[in-house]
């Protein structure tokens, strides 16, 4: 039998893989200059009160972007004649702020949309940052409760009292006198908006001339007490943003690789620009229902997953109560079928034991979630939300709206993506290839609110003209 003979390495390279190569490394850098480029708002000032939409125009010029690197900052501060009580925002950052975003390039096609982005930061975003994100990043976005719970003397977590991110003080935006203080905040924008949350360079094209618009959201529905407890109501309680600005991370590349790719965009008909964004939508499940079928129609060439929670249909018009999170887990059977394929196999139901809850017994649900979120194959670098959190945090649905309180963090996640190894491998929604969650509830004392993602990729042919968007 003929054997192959090894493949020969020359010494440098043997040299290399030893780590013993002496030289200075071959600069292949094609950015010119790199700066922050600030884009302001068209007002400097904006007002619940008013229900002003918050609009950015970016101007990029021939500048193309770091998405990851770029952020939103502004300054948030409470009404002057509030009750006393501190306020500002507990478990969630300033997103809580936006009801919607809407991201359209300069000729008006419509980039991203998510029309519940304040509920979507909440409930989807701590899927996919660690606790200690919670203490640096996330802090910077105004959030003053962490992920870390309090102990009991016994050792025993104690249900809904969580570490804090600082002093109440540095976190208010209206103090315990009923005073207006204002407050730094900083998100990033790959947080808002998916096209910002690509390692591919946004092309000048593409984000030169277009434009960001944010809904502001009711103060009541946004903010919440931080320190002793006032029932303030929409009538006492409003804010104002100022000084509202997006900072890009801009590089200007050299003359040569922008005259290569203004070539290969008219050669090809546009720079390829792939990115993943958001669809919303909702459904109301009648009160004392014990089930309820989530349909998706929407038409997408690779969906890549579906996010997934239920909330309290009525909660009290108040700062007391979270009106963005979820209710406490309650899901007592749960699958998912796309078109003739089911996700899993075998239906994910509780055991029909005697005394089996969703507190108790739902761990197979947070392990379908973390294996949608690709943690389920690693150790290191776990979600923010524990077991303990996404099982038994938040309040039980109840028939009194002042009770209800949309504080937990039950979100379920199912995963289309067929390669394990293979990014952005989902599949094919559209009318006859429906998407369906099949619902079973173990509390329906009260009528609930199902919020849904789907995240899917979308591609945005880049011309100096104008972008072509693919779903």
């Amino acid at each position: 039998m003929e054997q192959s003979q090894p493949t020969k390495m020359d010494m440098a390279k043997v040299q290399e893989i030893n780590k013993v190569k002496y030289a200075l490394p071959t600069n292949l850098n094609i950015v010119e200059r790199r700066t922050n480029k600030v884009n302001f708002a068209d007002q400097n000032v904006y007002s619940s009160t008013s229900g002003n939409e918050v609009v950015i125009r970016l101007q990029a010029s021939t500048d193309y972007v770091y998405g990851k690197n770029s952020y939103l900052i502004f300054e948030v501060v409470g009404s002057a004649n509030a009750p006393d009580g501190s306020v500002g925002f507990n478990k969630n950052t300033a997103m809580n702020l936006f009801d919607r975003v809407l991201y359209e390039d300069r000729s008006g096609a419509e980039l991203c949309r998510n029309d519940k982005l304040a509920n979507y930061c909440a409930q989807v975003l701590p899927l996919h940052y660690s606790s200690e994100c919670a203490k640096t990043l996330i802090a910077n976005g105004g959030q003053y409760e962490n992920f870390d719970q309090v102990y009991s003397a016994a050792g025993v977590p104690t249900a809904g009292v969580f570490g804090k991110n600082g002093a109440v003080g540095n976190y208010e935006i209206v103090n315990a006198g009923g005073n207006a203080t204002a407050l730094t905040v900083i998100i990033p924008m790959r947080h808002i908006l998916g096209v910002f949350n690509q390692e591919t360079l946004i092309p000048s094209m593409l984000i030169s001339g277009s434009l960001i618009r944010l809904q502001l959201a009711r103060a009541t529905d946004a903010l919440e007490n931080i320190g002793a407890a006032t029932n303030a109501t929409d009538a006492q309680l409003n804010y104002t943003l100022s000084n509202v600005r997006v900072v890009c991370d801009s590089l200007a590349l050299t003359p040569v690789v922008q005259k290569n790719l203004m070539e290969t965009s008219q050669a090809g008909g546009g720079l390829d620009f792939v990115y993943e964004t958001e669809y919303y939508q909702s459904g109301n499940v009648s009160k004392g229902a014990n089930s309820f079928n989530l349909q998706i129609n929407k038409a997408v060439s690779r969906c890549q997953k579906l996010y997934w929670s239920s909330r309290a249909v009525r909660t009290p018009s108040s700062v007391i109560k979270d009106n963005v999170g979820t209710c406490q887990l309650n899901t007592s059977q749960l699958d998912y079928r796309l078109g003739d394929l089911f996700f899993p196999q075998r239906v994910i139901t509780l055991p029909s034991t005697t005394g089996a809850t969703p507190q108790k017994n739902g761990a197979e649900f947070y392990e379908n979630t973390l294996q949608s979120i690709h943690r389920m194959k690693t150790n290191v670098d776990p979600p923010a939300v524990s077991k303990n959190i996404w099982c038994t945090g938040g309040t039980a649905l109840v028939d009194s709206d002042d009770n209800n309180n949309n504080d937990g963090r039950a979100v379920h996640c199912q995963s289309f993506e067929m390669s394990s190894v293979l990014e952005y491998s989902g599949l094919a929604i559209n009318n006859s290839r429906t998407l369906e969650a099949r619902i079973n509830f173990s509390n329906s004392l009260d009528g609930q609110v199902i919020d849904a993602w789907i995240c899917y990729l979308k591609l945005a042919k880049c011309n100096q003209m104008r972008a072509v968007i693919k779903e």
